[in-house]
């Protein structure tokens, strides 16, 4: 019996074609953040495209189940209709493949971990997902996706080219009808193993960008969509009494007659600006580099600077629930995105309402973004003013209005807002693509440079603001919290999933600041979450509902703070810190300098991950 085995080998023939498809992928990723792996590691990451190998068999089997059904009926009924269908499905499957790998490229820069489900929800709004990158970046990708595209099709349609010639010999042609199937299954699920296979199959390193490298991006795209409408909760480790019991333990601390006073009377204004990505590392104060903020250095000279706060997420929406309910960030999900769950939490903007303070917020964008309207009219905000709101000769920004345009109009209606008032302000200017007009002393044209020069614009609009709120009635009443909605990787290039890279920006400043805080310090460690509970019981209002805000002006009060992103979760307290890594189950451990501080163990950050999480599903 004689084979023509090119004829025969169709399906295999595109197997390793996407085999390699992959793998070109997965050098481009490497290249493109070539410093993001420690030079002594490179010949370890080489090992990512063999640990990559059962996820990208997992991912390709299950690509190829439609080919197979189509080149088995082409077998028995030879038609061009059924040859142009296939070939249409695999144009998409190339095109597709190829702009989710782009994207996660792109992403993997932005936020530290590989494209999730999360990233496609800012899909309902694609006006504004262009304002994440520069037109050149943009430019750049598209022509490099449609480029990639082009050579991939071209490449299948001159090398695979026997779809359409049925196999004569009908016992091998059934054969491999029926043997097909239960080798993609088995290639699929990973083996005959009795668990499927996840991305633990390709975790072989204790550098997480070697893990994710050898992760197939498609794979973990799809799965995190599988997970983020899982109602089950995926981070249980322990009984559930026994998770609550450490939470609480940790919430608790002995009532103290010597809680800092911070505000001189019980109802000042209150004005919160969430800074746009100002990590500590753009702060001198905070350890970070100089120069960047030079009037920001001069204002904490006048207020009361907190050196140890993270954040608990990694993107606005997250910051802003942060801030505004004391609810922390959960790993591959915002709880704003689901407004049946966001109108449940709890406000600090819906108590001060009650105590008859008129509320308002600000922000340049567009406010439907992320849902954040919703969230924030379910918060009580009276007034919500975005880029509709702003003149076009002020929509000078990508995002829409620069922050100096923000902070005059906020300035001039406080001047007419009735007595007492809340009201926040969203910055939006140290947003990539991080593009501001004026001229500074970061002209360099790469990110971390532009990054510098956007803060420092953003830097020099509240240098401005501030001379000008000093001159208004109000000011001798108000307290200003000034704090960063999350850290960012630039401009130190950090690693997002430790902790330098979640510290934050915070500084309490204004004329209702008791003087004796000024240019003082807080050093206690702590999240935005803790501000609701924290202001709230300064003006002596109800505080019971805000179960993961604590005090951080109280001297009891346990210091730490919790962080994850759909990689890891991390804790940070006096004594350690740990940055548990989900899919490995491995933990990074960093022993402090403070070790008569009061001890601290993984289990106090799993136990706060599986309650925070339970909630989150319970809302």
């Amino acid at each position: 019996m004689k084979i023509n085995t090119i004829k025969v080998h169709y399906l295999l023939k595109l197997f390793i074609f996407l085999l390699l498809f992959f793998a070109v992928f997965r050098l481009l990723f490497v290249i493109y953040h070539h410093t993001k792996i420690p030079d002594s590691e490179h010949s370890e990451t080489v090992l990512a495209f063999f640990y990559a190998l059962p996820l990208d068999i997992s991912t390709i089997c299950a690509c190829l189940v439609i080919p197979y059904i189509l080149w088995s009926l082409q077998q028995f009924h030879k038609r061009r209709s059924i040859h142009f269908i296939n070939l249409g499905f695999i144009t998409f499957l190339i095109t597709l493949i190829t702009l989710l790998s782009i994207a996660n490229i792109k992403m993997y820069g932005e936020w530290g971990t590989l494209l999730s489900s999360r990233a496609f929800y800012y899909l309902l709004y694609p006006s504004e997902i262009v304002h994440f990158i520069s037109g050149w970046s943009l430019f750049l990708l598209l022509t490099g996706c449609v480029l990639i595209a082009y050579i991939a099709i071209k490449t299948y349609r001159r090398n695979i080219t026997n779809f359409s010639y049925p196999i004569e010999n009908k016992l091998l042609k059934i054969s491999i009808i029926v043997i097909t199937p239960f080798l993609l299954l088995l290639g699929f699920r990973g083996g005959f193993q009795m668990s499927p296979i996840n991305e633990s199959k390709s975790y072989y390193s204790t550098i997480p960008i070697n893990n994710h490298i050898a992760t197939n991006n498609i794979w973990y795209l799809v799965h995190s969509f599988i997970d983020a409408n899982n109602t089950a909760n995926p981070y249980e480790f322990m009984d559930k009494e026994e998770a609550q019991k450490i939470v609480t333990s940790l919430y608790t601390s002995v009532p103290s007659k010597k809680i800092t006073p911070l505000v001189k009377t019980t109802r000042p204004n209150i004005v919160i600006i969430v800074l746009e990505s100002w990590t500590a590392d753009i702060i001198k104060a905070l350890g970070g580099e100089q120069d960047v903020t030079p009037h920001f250095d001069e204002l904490r000279k006048e207020g009361l600077l907190f050196t140890q706060m993270y954040s608990s997420g990694f993107r606005t929406d997250q910051g802003l629930v942060s801030i505004l309910s004391g609810f922390p960030g959960q790993p591959n999900n915002s709880i704003i995105n689901t407004p049946s769950k966001s109108e449940k939490l709890p406000s600090m903007i819906t108590e001060l309402v009650g105590q008859g303070y008129s509320s308002s917020f600000y922000y340049g964008g567009e406010i439907e973004f992320a849902n954040m309207k919703s969230y924030l009219s379910n918060t009580q905000f009276q007034k919500i003013i975005d880029k509709k709101d702003f003149p076009s000769d002020e929509l000078n920004s990508k995002w829409g209005a620069h922050d100096e345009f923000v902070l005059k109009k906020q300035l001039r209606d406080l001047s007419s807002e009735k007595a007492p008032f809340v009201s926040v302000v969203l910055t939006l200017s140290t947003h990539e693509p991080f593009e501001v007009t004026m001229n500074t002393p970061f002209n360099g044209g790469e990110e971390k440079d532009r990054f510098k020069k956007a803060a420092f614009y953003t830097d020099n609009c509240l240098f401005n603001y501030f001379n000008e709120a000093q001159k208004q009635a109000w000011y001798k009443n108000t307290l200003f919290i000034l704090i960063a909605d999350h850290g960012h990787y630039l401009p130190k290039d950090r690693d997002m999933n430790y902790p330098e890279g979640r510290r934050i920006t915070n500084l309490v400043i204004g004329g209702a600041l008791v003087d004796s805080l000024k240019g003082k310090t807080i050093d206690k460690i702590g999240n935005q979450n803790d501000w609701p509970l924290m202001l709230l019981s300064q003006l002596h209002l109800p505080t019971a509902k805000f179960n993961w805000s604590k005090n951080l002006l109280n001297p009891e009060t346990k210091g730490f703070a919790y962080y994850s992103n759909e990689n890891c979760l991390g804790w940070i307290s006096p004594q350690k810190n740990y940055v548990y890594e989900f899919v490995s189950k491995t933990t990074n451990e960093q022993v402090k300098a403070d070790s008569t501080a009061a001890p601290s163990s993984l289990d106090d950050a799993k136990a706060y991950l599986q309650t925070l999480y339970q909630t989150y599903l319970d809302y």
